[in-house]
């Protein structure tokens, strides 16, 4: 950079935070600034490559589920994940596979892969694909992926629910035994939900995000969907825990230690008090209700205590959620994908290929708009919208953990309803309304497992699938994993 455009550059800084520069101290401050950014340039190591997959392909199959599908052998063939085929939504990178977010305006294929890939490799799993996605995880569909909507395996002619569309249609379609997702507001549990899976949203920061894309990181969560308890359970075994490559995670503390998450799982719920949610049973549909009330029966057959309970504020959490994004989202945009404090261990060439696309916009309708409307609030509040709703996280996440002082998990059905038809989630009612009852526990990173209740019709069995959510507090995931093995196998 030349004097005078550096010149210009720190004029513009030095306007923007009140201050005058002096001529006379213009040569010290470039040569400063000019040292910073050389010791800068020392700290861009990428990390070691890793293995790529061989035959890398693009996806066919009836769902439009898959984006890529290869073959990516275990590195452990003795592990408990051993003879199982995963998928990983596509913002969880895979070295030599492009990943675009289900985004017309982003390409990157990076030279290694993601964390939790690598994890599930050493248990034994081998990663047969990346799958679709809302764009860049900020919808509740699976209808605004660049490369076509996503189909329901489990109910033909409705969304699949998103952002992690192609993971829940995988897994229902029996493509896949397992598959990734993402969870920012609930795109792990409703596609679990409205697909007739089980999806499991673990305590935040349980799970690496070193090599997933962002899109809100102090709501977004990486978790697995599979066909059954057990192997959701064994998949987020081997892929939780702390990892130095992201330094957001943290190990479970002491006084939660635990047992691997299979271990727990046939401890049965005689003795538990569950507490189901009033202002989520108010939201939900006649069918959803009564499904939801005939496994509560279920449950209290088998020895479990029902409570009914009240949660504050649980009417304001869609807006907290939304603000959290939309200003979050919006300044990594903005900021060319820099993402500052605690990150998740963004590295350059992932940086560079975001910055790339920011630079272009070229973005489909539903983000482009979001960009807009946030970027705008962002500007014209200076960010109190965001503190305000950042405290209101802070209250809202007390009230609910003084819950778990009086019941062992909180029960709600996943969704209000079943799965909508394609083109019937319209606007911002309509997206509040899909995610009011997952929403809540991102906002407080509590652990949450969406597991099949029945379906819509007559048969308790059939019509479209109907999912029951479990709450438990922080780093208590095999409790809420041992109540959803009970109702899967009433």
């Amino acid at each position: 950079m030349d004097d005078d455009l550096l010149d210009e550059t720190i004029d513009r800084v030095a306007d923007r935070y009140g201050m005058a520069v002096a001529d006379d101290d213009r040569p010290s401050h470039r040569e400063t600034i000019r040292t910073l950014a050389a010791t800068a340039e020392a700290f861009e190591v990428e990390p070691p490559a890793s293995d790529e997959p061989t035959d890398v392909r693009a996806g066919e199959d009836p769902y439009n589920a898959f984006r890529r599908e290869f073959d990516l052998p275990p590195t452990a063939t003795d592990g408990p994940l051993a003879g199982l085929d995963i998928a990983v939504k596509e913002n969880t990178v895979v070295a030599g596979v492009e990943t675009t977010c289900g985004s017309p305006g982003f390409s990157y294929t990076p030279p290694y892969s993601a964390t939790v890939v690598e994890r599930l490799r050493a248990g034994g799993a081998s990663i047969v694909g990346t799958t679709n996605m809302d764009e860049f995880a900020y919808f509740t569909t699976g209808e605004t992926c660049a490369h076509g909507r996503v189909e329901n395996p489990a109910a033909d002619g409705c969304v699949p629910g998103g952002s992690s569309s192609g993971s829940g249609a995988a897994v229902a379609g029996g493509l896949v035994d397992a598959a990734l997702g993402t969870d920012t507001a609930g795109s792990i549990r409703i596609p679990a939900s409205f697909c007739g899976v089980v999806g499991i949203k673990p305590t935040h920061r349980l799970v690496s995000r070193f090599g997933v894309v962002d899109l809100s990181p102090s709501l977004d969560h990486v978790g697995p969907l599979a066909t059954d308890v057990e192997t959701a359970a064994t998949a987020l075994d081997a892929i939780a825990g702390p990892d130095i490559a992201d330094p957001s995670t943290h190990a479970t503390p002491a006084g939660h230690a635990r047992s691997p998450f299979p271990a727990a799982l046939d401890a049965g719920v005689d003795g538990l008090t569950l507490g189901v949610v009033e202002e989520s049973m108010a939201l939900a549909t006649d069918d959803v209700r009564d499904a939801i009330e005939a496994t509560l029966d279920d449950l209290a057959a088998a020895g479990a205590t029902i409570d009914r309970v009240s949660i504050e504020g649980y009417d304001l959490v869609g807006a907290a959620v939304g603000t959290l994004i939309g200003a979050e989202f919006a300044a990594f945009v903005a900021d060319r994908g820099v993402q500052y404090g605690l990150g998740t261990g963004t590295t350059k060439c992932l940086h560079d290929a975001i910055a790339e696309a920011t630079d272009d916009c070229e973005f489909g309708e539903n983000v482009r708009e979001q960009l807009l409307y946030n970027g705008t609030l962002n500007e014209a509040l200076g960010g109190r919208h965001y503190v305000a709703a950042a405290d209101f996280r802070r209250r809202f996440t007390a009230t609910v953990r003084e819950q778990f002082l009086d019941v062992d998990a909180l029960v709600t059905p996943t969704t209000p309803t079943t799965a909508p038809a394609f083109g019937a989630v319209q606007g911002m009612d309509g997206l509040l309304r899909t995610m009011a009852n997952t929403a809540p526990f991102n906002l407080t990173g509590s652990p949450a497992v969406s597991v099949p209740c029945g379906g819509s019709g007559a048969d308790a069995d059939g019509g479209d699938p109907i999912g029951i959510q479990f709450v438990t507090d922080w780093h208590d995931e095999a409790t809420a994993l041992r109540i959803a093995r009970t109702v899967e196998t009433r």
